[in-house]
């Protein structure tokens, strides 16, 4: 009679082999790069010659001191913030307003959230059409208007790129936060809105008291995303500023290229690599600590 805990050892690692590959790739394409980078970052190295220096912490010292590197800080709390807020304002907005299941409301909602789908390049390009300073269709509509002195070079001011920047990376992703709030808003019982009325709540205060807490999730999502797009974008500043003018709208993604293929100082760029990995990473924590507080909160008070 054969050993059963010999098959059964067999039959597991058969099993092992069949998700192999996917271990594989997750160690070639995600473990292997973020381990590299770290190793970089202590290596002052111009990423094309065979030999590198070491200078240990050398790398960071000069990051934290680069003045480039706290604007870079300064534009992603900006970048974060306003998109977060004003995302997660006009999300709730339209989707209380479509909630209400108005006629074609399901036509303006494709509407709503079709520049979500759209290639950031592509609305990048037709964006810089429309803020260029001379023949660009923002100024043209001014001038056409008769307010000639409110004309600006938008895309080349340093007061006013980041401003544009965070104008098209909002109009692009309201809709994504409308559909998230939408969906969820849909799973609320109407019986307690009708509890509700029944005890004389008007319609601010059900929104109040019961629609907001209930989409509690929803805002964490928002939250968590927005802060995680706003560290890596990339697309959108590339193609309208590329970090300009005079790094008013720099990120930490075309810093990367700046110093990775401009300067060749891949070592510099390999510790920027680290710190957004250090800030993800802190993010990721904080979204685990409110999702886990949220569900204590429901088992304690079911």
């Amino acid at each position: 009679m054969p050993n059963r805990r010999l098959t059964y050892r067999k039959s597991d690692l058969q099993n092992y082999w069949f998700i192999a590959p996917v271990f594989l790739l997750f160690a070639v394409f995600i473990v292997y790069p973020i381990v590299y980078n770290f190793i970089i970052s202590g290596y002052d190295w111009n990423g094309v010659s065979l030999t590198r220096k070491a200078v240990g912490w050398l790398n960071y010292t000069a990051t934290f001191k680069d003045p480039i590197f706290a604007k870079i800080m300064s534009n992603y709390w900006i970048f974060a913030v306003v998109t977060i807020v004003t995302q997660a304002f006009f999300g709730i907005l339209f989707a209380s307003f479509f909630i209400n299941k108005i006629k074609g409301s399901s036509v303006y909602r494709i509407l709503f959230y079709l520049p979500a789908v759209v290639t950031p390049t592509i609305i990048g390009h037709v964006f810089s059409k429309f803020f260029e300073a001379n023949y660009g269709t923002l100024n043209t509509m001014l001038r056409g208007l008769g307010m000639e002195s409110a004309t600006r070079t938008w895309l080349a001011d340093p007061s006013l790129a980041l401003g544009c920047i965070l104008f098209v990376n909002i109009w692009q992703w309201t809709g994504y936060s409308m559909l998230l709030y939408y969906a969820n808003m849909l799973n609320i019982s109407e019986d307690l809105y009708e509890a509700a009325e029944i005890d004389g709540a008007n319609k601010a205060m059900q929104f109040l008291r019961i629609t907001l807490p209930l989409l509690r999730s929803t805002h964490f999502s928002v939250f968590i995303l927005g802060a995680l797009g706003s560290l890596k974008c990339y697309d959108i500043v590339y193609v309208l500023t590329n970090g300009g003018p005079n790094h008013a709208t720099e990120t930490f993604s075309t810093y990367i290229q700046t110093l990775a293929f401009s300067t060749f100082k891949q070592g510099r760029a390999a510790t920027l690599v680290v710190l957004m990995f250090v800030i993800a990473m802190v993010i990721t924590a904080l979204q685990l600590v409110l999702y886990y507080r949220g569900d204590h909160e429901k088992e304690l008070s079911a």
